[in-house]
C-alpha cells in the first residue's frame, strides 16, 4: 500500500510512472466531458499523438484506481515540460451529431444505436418506452443520452474503463466518509424548490406500439396534467404517446429538480474511487449539517507532488422529499401501471 498519493498515465505505447508530478481530473455526469490533463517534466520522451490510447491511474492510499481509459486528446509541448490532455467515451459522444431517426424503441435501445455509433461500449437500463425518438443534429449525442436517461429517472456517466453505463437514479449511499478523516471542507446549500415539471405528451395511443401511436391530438396527455402557472411547468415531449410514460416523466423531471435544491460540495484527501453516479454519506457532521445521502455529479482530483492530492466533491441530495406533489405524482404513476 502506498502512503503517498500517486500517478501513473499510459500515453500510446508508453507508460509514465513517476513522471506525472502534476496531474487534474474532471469527471461528469452526461453530457459533461471527462478528463485529464497531465504535466509531464521537460525532457521526458512523449511521443503520443491525439487519437493514441490514453489510461490514467491513481493512487490515494488505499490501492491503486483506474481513473479514465480513452485517447490522447491534445499535446502541448512547452520550454518546462510537456501537457498531455486525454478523453474518455464521453467526449466521442459529445463530439458526434447522428441525425438518426428511431421508431418502436425503448429509451435504451436508443441509447445503445447512439453509443455504438459513437464506438463506445454501454450498459443502459432506462424504464422508458417510445414509439418514436429523432436524435436531431441540434443535440450531441451525449446530450440526447442524458436526455432520454433523464427523462427515464436515470443518470449517464462514463466508468473507468472507459464505458458508458445508464442506470436508474440511485438513492442508497455505497460509500461513507468520516468528518475528520477524509473530508476537509464540507457545505450544504438548500434552496426553494422550484415548481412541478409536467412532461406533456401528445397522442391517442394506449402503448407506443399501437397503430395510431404517431398520430398527434389536439389536446395533450395525459389528460389529468396540472395547468401551467406558477407552481407549475408544462413542458411539451411529444415523443412521449402513452399517459403513462408522460406521468413517468413528469415524476422523473420533478424528482430531479427537487434533488437539485439540495446541493452539496466537499474537498477531501485524494480518493480515486470516487466518481459520478456514487451515493455517499457524510458521518459525525456537527448539527444543523445533514451529511446527505448525496449523488456525486462532478468529481475534481488533483495531484502536486508539493502539495499532495485531493479530491472535490458536487452534487444534489439523493433523497429529495416524497410529499407533496412528488407524493401525489407517484400515487398517480401506481393507478397507471
Amino acid at each position: 500500500m502506498s502512503l503517498a498519493p500517486i500517478a501513473s498515465v499510459d500515453l500510446g505505447s508508453f507508460r509514465y510512472a513517476t513522471h506525472a508530478a502534476n496531474v487534474t481530473v474532471s469527471l461528469g455526469l452526461l453530457p459533461a466531458v471527462s478528463s485529464f490533463r497531465v504535466r509531464l517534466p521537460a525532457g521526458t520522451p512523449v511521443d503520443a499523438k491525439p487519437g493514441d490510447p490514453a489510461v490514467l491511474r491513481m493512487d490515494g492510499g488505499e490501492g491503486e484506481e483506474t481513473v479514465l481509459t480513452g485517447t490522447v486528446h491534445a499535446v502541448r509541448r512547452l520550454l518546462d515540460g510537456t501537457v498531455v490532455t486525454g478523453v474518455d467515451a464521453s467526449a466521442a459522444l459529445a463530439a458526434l451529431r447522428s441525425g438518426s431517426t428511431f421508431e418502436r424503441m425503448s429509451a435504451a435501445d436508443v441509447i445503445q444505436s447512439l453509443s455504438a455509433e459513437a464506438g463506445v461500449d454501454v450498459q443502459a437500463s432506462v424504464d422508458l418506452r417510445l414509439a418514436a425518438y429523432v436524435a436531431g443534429q441540434q443535440r450531441t449525442a451525449a446530450e440526447h443520452v442524458a436526455y432520454l436517461a433523464g427523462l427515464g429517472g436515470a443518470i449517464a456517466f462514463t466508468t473507468g474503463d472507459g464505458a458508458l453505463s445508464v442506470i436508474p437514479r440511485p438513492d442508497e449511499a455505497e460509500v461513507a466518509l468520516l468528518y475528520g478523516r477524509e473530508i476537509r471542507e464540507y457545505r450544504e446549500t438548500d434552496r426553494e424548490p422550484g415548481p412541478m415539471r409536467a412532461a406533456i405528451g401528445a397522442g391517442p395511443a394506449g402503448t407506443p406500439d399501437a397503430p395510431d401511436a404517431l398520430k398527434h391530438t389536439l389536446t395533450g396527455l395525459p389528460g389529468d396534467a396540472p395547468e401551467a402557472g406558477p407552481d407549475a411547468v408544462r413542458q411539451g415531449v411529444g415523443l412521449l404517446r402513452t399517459p403513462g410514460a408522460a406521468t413517468r416523466a413528469t415524476e422523473a423531471l420533478t424528482k430531479a429538480a427537487a434533488a437539485e435544491s439540495v446541493r452539496f460540495r466537499a474537498s477531501c484527501f485524494l480518493l480515486p474511487a470516487l466518481r459520478p453516479g456514487t451515493v455517499i454519506q457524510v458521518q459525525e457532521l456537527p448539527s444543523p449539517l445533514t451529511g446527505g445521502p448525496w449523488l456525486i455529479e462532478r468529481v475534481v482530483h488533483r495531484l502536486d507532488r508539493n502539495s499532495g492530492g485531493r479530491t472535490v466533491l458536487e452534487g444534489t441530495t439523493a433523497s429529495p422529499p416524497s410529499e407533496g406533489l412528488l407524493g401525489a405524482l407517484a400515487g398517480a404513476i401506481g393507478g397507471l401501471l
